[in-house]
């Protein structure tokens, strides 16, 4: 069984469906409220331990009933919460999403006791990294933890991934601890700089052209990255490595019901698909299918999908092609 530590945020989503965004001052009529536990973190450990991986998380809620529920919810999906630290000092992380027709979302996000997750909170978990395969990072948590993990974690022999999101500068150095970085078009186009500081390129705003997304993923293959991981939503996505063959994969085609968890989803199965020694191209299918899934139910740690029903979704796909 693979292992993996997940570094990250947990928060409390407070969720309303919208026909749309409201205008600024504008006070819009919404539909459904849900709560749900939420944080790019504590989502991608439970949907690790729901692959059937051994998951860990660390990280910080607040001494509330966010907190407690958040925990709560992680251990009934057997995911190791003995680095889950509760601070008195703020409250658990809250994150408040709009959802609109379609399943697109936009967040505002509360960091709460998430700010305090330092290099003290990692030194105390230490050993867990001698004992996992990978350990997989976010960046709702301060940037200088996350520089701070990846460098531990590369000591101790981990496996290192980084779901860059949402994207905040990190210093050089970062990228030549990173094995597999998982960004969408919009961090691709945030980290792209040929400067040497690594000052974020926010000059373009727009889409990126598409012969430009293998070019901008190949710099950061040159400044140390290993393997490059490009999500396009329903456009599937692009894979570019050190050494190996660039390749596209597709999306799976679902009705999409909220598209808040499918990052996560797909974050958490490429880790566990890499740990488990799938090839690349394998693990990047795994994790496809995994994030399509996501997409169908709502809200975020109830979306993350189980290990069979992905799968399912493979073995349907094969068939489906066999009989073409």
């Amino acid at each position: 069984m693979a292992a993996i530590a997940v570094v990250g945020s947990l928060n409390m989503d407070l969720v309303i469906r919208a026909p749309r965004q409201p205008h600024l001052g504008e006070t819009l009529l919404g539909g459904a409220f849900g709560m749900t536990g939420g944080g790019k973190g504590a989502n991608q450990a439970l949907a690790c331990a729901r692959l059937r991986a051994e998951a860990h998380m660390i990280g910080c809620v607040g001494s509330d009933d966010f907190g407690k529920k958040l925990r709560t919810t992680l251990t009934e999906n057997k995911v190791g919460c003995e680095h889950l630290e509760e601070r008195s000092e703020a409250g658990t992380g809250v994150a408040v999403v709009t959802v609109l027709d379609g399943g697109a979302n936009a967040i505002v996000l509360s960091q709460g006791a998430n700010a305090f997750l330092d290099e003290a909170v990692l030194d105390r978990a230490k050993d867990l990294f001698k004992a996992v395969d990978s350990a997989l990072f976010q960046l709702e948590i301060p940037p200088e933890t996350v520089a701070y993990g990846l460098r531990m974690a590369r000591r101790m022999g981990c496996r290192t991934l980084l779901s860059a999101e949402p994207p905040f500068p990190l210093p050089p150095e970062v990228w030549h601890m990173v094995d597999c970085l998982i960004l969408n078009q919009a961090a691709l186009d945030f980290y792209s700089s040929n400067s040497a500081a690594n000052v974020p390129n926010r000059s373009g705003g727009g889409p990126i052209a598409e012969d430009r997304i293998a070019e901008l993923a190949q710099q950061l293959v040159a400044r140390g990255v290993k393997t490059v991981v490009v999500t396009r939503s329903a456009q599937g996505g692009l894979v570019c490595s050190r050494g190996g063959k660039t390749f596209a994969f597709k999306s799976f085609t679902v009705k999409a019901v909220d598209s808040t968890g499918a990052r996560d989803a797909f974050c958490a199965a490429l880790s566990v698909g890499m740990a488990e020694g799938m090839p690349l191209e394998r693990a990047v299918r795994f994790s496809a299918g995994a994030g399509a899934l996501a997409c169908t139910r709502f809200g975020a740690q109830p979306s993350m999908p189980w290990r069979h029903e992905v799968e399912a979704m493979l073995e349907t796909e094969k068939g489906e092609e066999t009989g073409r």
